[in-house]
């Protein structure tokens, strides 16, 4: 009896195992079905993802070289033209000053170079001028070659005044500037050859020789006091700075005039030309770890560091573009694409990218409010 039940419990327990196994297999069958189903989903998933991201991506190089087209033409509309044009409409007459280099290439007021620039402006009611009216509350003086012109916009032809190049001193102080005496044409002729309309159009081009009030204070002196820890002498100006090729040799300019060939590299004072002594300051306090950069001073530090590849400087006056400088974006793209600030050109580039996206959605909103 005995070994008849243990005969039927090891066939139950077969069964029981049989049983156990069949489903153990069905159980890996139906996961197995299930992970490659869901390995076709993931790759259909990814083939779907793939496509999406082509498709986006050439979406969006479409509307990149929209943008860059854009931006090419804005690029082209900020580089100067050579003439100036005059327009005329029916209630006025505007001068309309798109460069200063006709200017420049017609006049003899050479050399062009440092803080030179061309005034052009339109004044408007004349007859209500106010005598000995001032607006200046700081202090300021400012010494420079100028040349006054004037110019008749009227319909019986152009004409033009003009008062030789001379040199002038100019203050906040009226009763001790030298525009007081200024005087570029005769009341007379003024009122019959080019006061049109209650209007006329008046330019002058100016070279700036010195400065004071302008700049904030200097952060570091390289006059004679320097003398001792320094090993050559710069002349800008005829203004001596004594400074160290050490801090010099960043640029490869300065690297090859004290280190290579040239003659100057025995010199102990170099005369440098090309660059104003005011900018030369700033770019040197730049050089010697100054925080020297700031709105007035980025663009002439920049003129310098360009001429003599001084990159350092150069980025340090980048990034305050990028990150402090309140400067408008027309202004920053006109700084990037003359100095070619590849950085700064990309951000005004996103900058302008996001403005014309920002504007085209906002038109979408409005038609469709519409």
């Amino acid at each position: 009896m005995w070994s008849l039940g243990t005969g039927a419990a090891k066939k139950r327990a077969k069964k029981i195992n049989n049983t156990l196994s069949e489903w153990t297999i069905e159980k890996f069958l139906d996961m197995r079905k299930e992970v490659l189903d869901k390995q076709k989903d993931l790759e259909k998933s990814n083939s779907e993802i793939v496509e999406k991201i082509e498709k986006l991506s050439k979406e969006q190089q479409k509307k990149f070289d929209l943008i860059q087209l854009k931006l090419d033409k804005i690029i082209e509309t900020l580089k100067p033209e050579v003439s100036s044009k005059i327009e005329e409409n029916k209630d006025s007459a505007i001068l309309t000053v798109d460069s200063t280099q006709g200017f420049q290439k017609t006049e003899e007021m050479a050399p062009t170079f440092g803080k030179y620039f061309v005034l052009k402006h339109t004044f408007n009611n004349v007859s209500n001028f106010e005598n000995n009216k001032y607006y200046s509350k700081k202090n300021w003086e400012i010494e420079a070659e100028l040349e006054p012109k004037l110019m008749s916009i009227s319909s019986s032809g152009k004409k033009e005044k003009r008062r030789k190049k001379s040199s002038d001193f100019f203050q906040s102080d009226p009763m001790k500037s030298s525009w007081r005496c200024l005087k570029v044409i005769e009341c007379d002729e003024f009122e019959n050859d080019f006061l049109v309309d209650d209007c006329f159009c008046a330019e002058i081009a100016m070279k700036l020789k010195r400065m004071t009030g302008i700049y904030k204070e200097n952060l570091r002196s390289f006059d004679e006091t320097k003398e001792e820890s320094s090993d050559v002498v710069l002349i800008v100006d005829d203004e001596k700075f004594f400074v160290s090729k050490l801090y010099l040799a960043h640029s490869p300019y300065f690297k090859n005039l004290f280190m290579g060939k040239f003659s100057e590299s025995k010199k102990s004072e170099i005369k440098l030309s090309g660059i104003d002594a005011d900018d030369f300051q700033k770019y040197l306090e730049v050089l010697y770890g100054e925080q020297a950069i700031d709105e007035f001073t980025v663009e002439g530090i920049l003129i310098v560091a360009n001429k003599y590849d001084s990159w350092l400087v150069i980025e340090k006056c980048e990034n305050f573009l990028q990150k402090e400088s309140k400067k408008t974006l027309r202004t920053k793209l006109q700084l990037s694409n003359r100095y070619n600030l590849t950085a700064l050109l990309v951000l005004s580039h996103y900058q302008t990218t996001v403005n014309i996206l920002f504007s085209e959605t906002m038109s979408r909103g409005n038609l469709m409010n519409g």
